[in-house]
Protein backbone atom coordinates (compact mmCIF):
# COMPACT_ATOMS: atom_id res chain seq x y z
CA UNK A 1 0.00 0.00 0.00
CA UNK A 2 2.98 2.35 0.37
CA UNK A 3 6.04 3.67 -1.42
CA UNK A 4 7.81 0.34 -1.84
CA UNK A 5 4.84 -1.09 -3.73
CA UNK A 6 4.66 1.93 -6.03
CA UNK A 7 8.38 1.85 -6.79
CA UNK A 8 8.44 -1.91 -7.38
CA UNK A 9 5.70 -1.51 -9.98
CA UNK A 10 7.61 1.31 -11.66
CA UNK A 11 10.75 -0.82 -11.73
CA UNK A 12 8.83 -3.69 -13.33
CA UNK A 13 7.45 -1.36 -15.99
CA UNK A 14 10.76 0.38 -16.75
CA UNK A 15 12.89 -2.77 -16.89
CA UNK A 16 10.39 -4.38 -19.26
CA UNK A 17 11.94 -2.41 -22.14
CA UNK A 18 15.15 -4.43 -21.81
CA UNK A 19 14.30 -7.67 -19.98
CA UNK A 20 11.54 -10.19 -19.43
CA UNK A 21 10.13 -9.16 -16.05
CA UNK A 22 8.06 -11.25 -13.62
CA UNK A 23 6.41 -9.46 -10.71
CA UNK A 24 5.92 -11.66 -7.62
CA UNK A 25 3.71 -10.67 -4.69
CA UNK A 26 3.78 -12.48 -1.34
CA UNK A 27 0.70 -11.08 0.40
CA UNK A 28 -2.66 -11.34 -1.34
CA UNK A 29 -4.33 -8.53 0.66
CA UNK A 30 -4.83 -5.63 0.90
CA UNK A 31 -4.82 -4.65 -2.77
CA UNK A 32 -5.26 -1.13 -4.12
CA UNK A 33 -7.27 -0.66 -7.29
CA UNK A 34 -4.77 1.83 -8.74
CA UNK A 35 -1.98 -0.76 -8.39
CA UNK A 36 -4.02 -3.47 -10.08
CA UNK A 37 -5.01 -1.01 -12.83
CA UNK A 38 -1.32 -0.14 -13.33
CA UNK A 39 -0.40 -3.84 -13.66
CA UNK A 40 -3.11 -4.31 -16.28
CA UNK A 41 -2.30 -1.12 -18.18
CA UNK A 42 1.45 -1.81 -18.35
CA UNK A 43 0.93 -5.54 -19.04
CA UNK A 44 3.14 -6.57 -16.13
CA UNK A 45 3.49 -10.35 -15.72
CA UNK A 46 2.00 -10.61 -12.22
CA UNK A 47 2.26 -13.78 -10.11
CA UNK A 48 0.59 -14.14 -6.70
CA UNK A 49 2.34 -16.47 -4.25
CA UNK A 50 0.36 -18.20 -1.51
CA UNK A 51 0.68 -20.25 1.66
CA UNK A 52 3.35 -20.04 4.37
CA UNK A 53 6.93 -18.89 3.81
CA UNK A 54 8.13 -22.39 2.88
CA UNK A 55 5.29 -22.88 0.40
CA UNK A 56 6.02 -19.50 -1.15
CA UNK A 57 9.72 -20.40 -1.38
CA UNK A 58 8.96 -23.61 -3.28
CA UNK A 59 6.57 -21.77 -5.61
CA UNK A 60 9.16 -19.05 -6.30
CA UNK A 61 11.93 -21.57 -6.98
CA UNK A 62 9.61 -23.41 -9.38
CA UNK A 63 8.90 -20.18 -11.28
CA UNK A 64 12.60 -19.26 -11.37
CA UNK A 65 13.36 -22.58 -13.05
CA UNK A 66 10.36 -22.38 -15.39
CA UNK A 67 11.12 -18.87 -16.65
CA UNK A 68 14.93 -19.11 -16.37
CA UNK A 69 15.10 -16.06 -14.14
CA UNK A 70 18.64 -14.77 -13.60
CA UNK A 71 18.15 -11.83 -11.21
CA UNK A 72 15.76 -11.49 -8.27
CA UNK A 73 15.03 -8.07 -6.73
CA UNK A 74 13.46 -7.89 -3.26
CA UNK A 75 11.93 -4.79 -1.71
CA UNK A 76 11.07 -5.24 1.99
CA UNK A 77 12.35 -7.36 4.89
CA UNK A 78 10.10 -10.37 4.27
CA UNK A 79 10.99 -10.21 0.56
CA UNK A 80 14.70 -10.10 1.45
CA UNK A 81 14.21 -13.19 3.61
CA UNK A 82 12.46 -15.04 0.79
CA UNK A 83 15.21 -14.05 -1.66
CA UNK A 84 17.79 -15.28 0.86
CA UNK A 85 16.11 -18.70 1.03
CA UNK A 86 16.00 -18.89 -2.76
CA UNK A 87 19.70 -18.00 -3.01
CA UNK A 88 20.54 -21.21 -1.12
CA UNK A 89 18.95 -23.36 -3.84
CA UNK A 90 19.29 -21.37 -7.07
CA UNK A 91 22.38 -19.98 -8.74
CA UNK A 92 20.96 -16.52 -9.49
CA UNK A 93 21.76 -12.97 -8.43
CA UNK A 94 19.64 -11.96 -5.42
CA UNK A 95 19.36 -8.26 -4.69
CA UNK A 96 17.83 -7.12 -1.40
CA UNK A 97 16.12 -3.82 -0.68
CA UNK A 98 15.96 -1.25 2.12
CA UNK A 99 13.29 1.43 1.71
CA UNK A 100 13.92 3.56 4.79
CA UNK A 101 16.77 5.12 6.77
CA UNK A 102 15.97 2.97 9.83
CA UNK A 103 14.50 -0.42 10.70
CA UNK A 104 13.24 -2.00 13.94
CA UNK A 105 16.03 -3.97 15.66
CA UNK A 106 14.86 -7.45 14.60
CA UNK A 107 14.37 -6.43 10.97
CA UNK A 108 17.74 -4.66 10.96
CA UNK A 109 19.71 -7.70 12.17
CA UNK A 110 17.84 -10.06 9.85
CA UNK A 111 18.66 -7.76 6.92
CA UNK A 112 22.30 -7.48 8.05
CA UNK A 113 22.71 -11.27 8.17
CA UNK A 114 21.03 -11.67 4.79
CA UNK A 115 23.35 -9.11 3.20
CA UNK A 116 26.45 -10.69 4.71
CA UNK A 117 25.73 -14.32 3.89
CA UNK A 118 22.99 -14.70 1.27
CA UNK A 119 22.33 -11.64 -0.90
CA UNK A 120 24.65 -10.32 -3.60
CA UNK A 121 23.76 -6.65 -3.12
CA UNK A 122 21.43 -4.45 -1.09
CA UNK A 123 19.74 -1.53 -2.86
CA UNK A 124 18.91 1.49 -0.71
CA UNK A 125 16.56 4.15 -1.99
CA UNK A 126 18.36 6.83 0.03
CA UNK A 127 21.95 7.89 0.71
CA UNK A 128 21.32 8.79 4.33
CA UNK A 129 20.10 5.28 5.14
CA UNK A 130 23.05 3.67 3.37
CA UNK A 131 25.54 5.62 5.50
CA UNK A 132 23.67 4.80 8.72
CA UNK A 133 23.56 1.08 7.88
CA UNK A 134 27.23 0.96 6.86
CA UNK A 135 28.20 2.51 10.22
CA UNK A 136 26.30 -0.36 11.83
CA UNK A 137 28.00 -3.19 9.98
CA UNK A 138 26.68 -3.30 6.42
CA UNK A 139 29.15 -3.90 3.60
CA UNK A 140 29.90 -0.70 1.60
CA UNK A 141 30.73 -2.76 -1.50
CA UNK A 142 27.38 -4.55 -1.42
CA UNK A 143 25.33 -1.41 -0.57
CA UNK A 144 24.01 0.42 -3.66
CA UNK A 145 21.81 3.53 -3.84
CA UNK A 146 19.12 3.92 -6.51
CA UNK A 147 16.74 6.70 -5.52
CA UNK A 148 13.04 6.66 -6.33
CA UNK A 149 11.45 8.35 -9.32
CA UNK A 150 8.03 9.72 -10.21
CA UNK A 151 5.84 8.62 -13.09
CA UNK A 152 3.11 10.44 -14.97
CA UNK A 153 4.61 13.90 -14.50
CA UNK A 154 1.94 16.61 -14.49
CA UNK A 155 1.99 20.03 -16.14
CA UNK A 156 3.07 22.97 -14.00
CA UNK A 157 0.23 24.14 -11.80
CA UNK A 158 -0.13 27.81 -10.83
CA UNK A 159 -2.67 28.07 -8.03
CA UNK A 160 -5.00 31.03 -7.51
CA UNK A 161 -4.91 32.92 -4.22
CA UNK A 162 -7.53 31.55 -1.81
CA UNK A 163 -9.22 32.53 1.40
CA UNK A 164 -8.71 29.04 2.90
CA UNK A 165 -5.13 27.71 2.82
CA UNK A 166 -5.10 23.90 2.58
CA UNK A 167 -2.14 22.04 4.07
CA UNK A 168 -1.87 18.38 3.04
CA UNK A 169 -0.06 15.34 4.49
CA UNK A 170 -0.19 11.92 2.81
CA UNK A 171 1.19 8.68 4.24
CA UNK A 172 0.60 5.64 6.36
CA UNK A 173 -0.78 6.29 9.83
CA UNK A 174 2.27 4.91 11.64
CA UNK A 175 4.69 6.08 14.36
CA UNK A 176 7.34 6.83 11.74
CA UNK A 177 5.22 9.62 10.22
CA UNK A 178 5.02 11.39 13.61
CA UNK A 179 1.57 12.91 13.13
CA UNK A 180 1.50 14.12 16.73
CA UNK A 181 4.29 16.57 15.87
CA UNK A 182 2.38 17.56 12.73
CA UNK A 183 -0.78 18.30 14.72
CA UNK A 184 1.15 20.33 17.30
CA UNK A 185 2.66 22.35 14.44
CA UNK A 186 -0.78 23.03 12.95
CA UNK A 187 -2.16 24.06 16.35
CA UNK A 188 0.70 26.52 16.88
CA UNK A 189 0.36 27.82 13.32
CA UNK A 190 -3.32 28.57 13.92
CA UNK A 191 -2.37 30.51 17.06
CA UNK A 192 0.18 32.51 15.03
CA UNK A 193 -2.23 33.39 12.21
CA UNK A 194 -5.62 35.03 12.67
CA UNK A 195 -6.28 36.74 9.34
CA UNK A 196 -6.32 33.51 7.27
CA UNK A 197 -8.26 30.28 7.65
CA UNK A 198 -6.22 27.07 7.57
CA UNK A 199 -7.48 23.57 6.82
CA UNK A 200 -5.28 20.54 7.48
CA UNK A 201 -5.98 17.34 5.50
CA UNK A 202 -4.46 13.98 6.45
CA UNK A 203 -4.71 11.25 3.79
CA UNK A 204 -3.74 7.62 4.40
CA UNK A 205 -4.55 4.65 6.59
CA UNK A 206 -2.94 2.49 9.21
CA UNK A 207 -2.94 1.29 12.79
CA UNK A 208 -2.84 4.79 14.30
CA UNK A 209 -6.05 6.00 12.64
CA UNK A 210 -8.08 6.09 15.86
CA UNK A 211 -5.20 7.51 17.88
CA UNK A 212 -4.76 10.39 15.43
CA UNK A 213 -8.47 11.16 15.75
CA UNK A 214 -8.05 11.22 19.53
CA UNK A 215 -5.08 13.61 19.25
CA UNK A 216 -7.15 16.00 17.13
CA UNK A 217 -9.89 16.01 19.77
CA UNK A 218 -7.57 16.34 22.77
CA UNK A 219 -5.62 19.20 21.16
CA UNK A 220 -8.93 20.80 20.11
CA UNK A 221 -7.72 21.61 16.60
CA UNK A 222 -10.43 22.89 14.29
CA UNK A 223 -10.62 22.23 10.54
CA UNK A 224 -8.71 18.94 10.47
CA UNK A 225 -9.95 16.35 7.96
CA UNK A 226 -8.79 12.71 8.00
CA UNK A 227 -9.33 10.77 4.76
CA UNK A 228 -8.76 7.02 4.54
CA UNK A 229 -7.37 5.65 1.26
CA UNK A 230 -9.30 7.71 -1.30
CA UNK A 231 -9.43 6.48 -4.90
CA UNK A 232 -8.81 10.02 -6.16
CA UNK A 233 -5.68 10.99 -4.24
CA UNK A 234 -4.45 13.26 -7.07
CA UNK A 235 -7.43 15.53 -6.41
CA UNK A 236 -6.14 16.20 -2.91
CA UNK A 237 -2.73 17.25 -4.24
CA UNK A 238 -4.38 19.56 -6.78
CA UNK A 239 -6.61 21.17 -4.15
CA UNK A 240 -3.80 21.71 -1.64
CA UNK A 241 -1.64 24.83 -1.26
CA UNK A 242 1.21 23.42 0.87
CA UNK A 243 2.54 19.90 1.42
CA UNK A 244 3.67 18.95 4.95
CA UNK A 245 5.80 15.96 6.00
CA UNK A 246 6.57 15.45 9.71
CA UNK A 247 8.30 12.04 9.66
CA UNK A 248 11.04 11.20 12.15
CA UNK A 249 12.58 8.75 9.63
CA UNK A 250 12.26 8.24 5.89
CA UNK A 251 13.98 6.72 2.92
CA UNK A 252 13.36 8.69 -0.25
CA UNK A 253 9.93 10.20 0.47
CA UNK A 254 7.57 9.31 -2.37
CA UNK A 255 4.87 11.66 -1.13
CA UNK A 256 7.21 14.65 -1.45
CA UNK A 257 7.84 13.62 -5.05
CA UNK A 258 4.10 13.46 -5.62
CA UNK A 259 3.70 16.91 -4.04
CA UNK A 260 6.38 18.38 -6.31
CA UNK A 261 4.65 16.72 -9.24
CA UNK A 262 1.64 18.92 -8.46
CA UNK A 263 3.79 22.05 -8.02
CA UNK A 264 3.33 22.20 -4.26
CA UNK A 265 5.82 23.93 -1.95
CA UNK A 266 6.93 21.56 0.81
CA UNK A 267 7.68 21.87 4.50
CA UNK A 268 9.48 18.75 5.72
CA UNK A 269 11.53 17.41 8.58
CA UNK A 270 15.15 16.56 7.85
CA UNK A 271 14.38 12.85 7.50
CA UNK A 272 16.17 10.44 5.15
CA UNK A 273 16.84 11.96 1.74
CA UNK A 274 14.19 14.67 2.04
CA UNK A 275 16.83 17.34 1.40
CA UNK A 276 17.45 15.92 -2.09
CA UNK A 277 13.90 17.03 -2.90
CA UNK A 278 13.30 19.94 -0.53
CA UNK A 279 15.99 22.51 -1.22
CA UNK A 280 15.67 24.93 1.68
CA UNK A 281 14.29 28.24 0.47
CA UNK A 282 14.11 26.99 -3.14
CA UNK A 283 11.53 24.21 -3.32
CA UNK A 284 10.34 24.45 0.29
CA UNK A 285 11.70 24.50 3.82
CA UNK A 286 13.45 21.97 6.08
CA UNK A 287 13.16 21.81 9.88
CA UNK A 288 14.62 19.44 12.50
CA UNK A 289 12.81 16.21 13.33
CA UNK A 290 10.16 16.63 16.08
CA UNK A 291 10.66 20.41 16.23
CA UNK A 292 7.01 21.45 15.92
CA UNK A 293 7.85 25.11 16.59
CA UNK A 294 10.33 25.27 13.70
CA UNK A 295 7.87 23.46 11.44
CA UNK A 296 5.11 25.91 12.36
CA UNK A 297 7.41 28.85 11.59
CA UNK A 298 8.20 27.42 8.12
CA UNK A 299 4.52 26.84 7.43
CA UNK A 300 3.83 30.41 8.57
CA UNK A 301 6.17 31.78 5.88
CA UNK A 302 4.25 29.96 3.14
CA UNK A 303 0.76 30.61 4.47
CA UNK A 304 1.47 34.36 4.56
CA UNK A 305 3.07 34.68 1.11
CA UNK A 306 1.09 33.63 -1.97
CA UNK A 307 3.93 34.46 -4.40
CA UNK A 308 6.44 32.45 -2.35
CA UNK A 309 4.14 29.42 -2.38
CA UNK A 310 3.78 29.51 -6.16
CA UNK A 311 7.48 30.20 -6.85
CA UNK A 312 8.72 27.38 -4.61
CA UNK A 313 6.12 25.02 -6.07
CA UNK A 314 7.26 25.76 -9.63
CA UNK A 315 10.92 25.29 -8.61
CA UNK A 316 10.09 21.89 -7.13
CA UNK A 317 8.30 20.79 -10.27
CA UNK A 318 11.34 21.69 -12.39
CA UNK A 319 13.68 19.85 -10.00
CA UNK A 320 11.55 16.72 -10.29
CA UNK A 321 11.72 16.73 -14.09
CA UNK A 322 15.47 17.31 -14.11
CA UNK A 323 16.57 14.73 -11.53
CA UNK A 324 13.83 12.21 -10.73
CA UNK A 325 12.19 11.21 -14.00
CA UNK A 326 11.34 7.67 -15.10
CA UNK A 327 14.16 7.80 -17.65
CA UNK A 328 16.75 8.38 -14.92
CA UNK A 329 15.54 5.40 -12.87
CA UNK A 330 15.28 3.21 -15.96
CA UNK A 331 18.90 3.86 -16.93
CA UNK A 332 20.14 3.14 -13.40
CA UNK A 333 18.34 -0.19 -13.04
CA UNK A 334 19.16 -1.39 -16.55
CA UNK A 335 22.84 -0.44 -16.25
CA UNK A 336 23.10 -2.09 -12.81
CA UNK A 337 21.42 -5.29 -14.01
CA UNK A 338 23.53 -5.57 -17.16
CA UNK A 339 26.64 -5.08 -15.04
CA UNK A 340 25.90 -7.86 -12.55
CA UNK A 341 24.88 -10.43 -15.20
Amino acid sequence: MGGAEKQSLLQAKLMGSEFEVYYFVQKSKPQLKQHLDFIKKEKIFYIQLSGNIFSRSIQLITYIKKYRIRVLFAYLTLDNFLAGIVSLFQNIKCIGGVRSSSLPAVKFYVTLLLQKYMLDYMIFNNYYGREVFIKNGFSPEKSIVIQNCINNIQSELARPEKEIIKILSVGRFTDQKDYLTALKSILLLKEMIHEKKIEYILVGDGELYQLIQNWVKSLQIADVTIVRNPSNIDDYYRAADIYFLSSDSEGMPNTIMEALNFSLPVVSTDAGDATYLVKDGITGFIAPVKDYRALAEKLYLLVNDYSLRNNLGMNGHRLLIQEFSEKTLQEKFINFTNKII
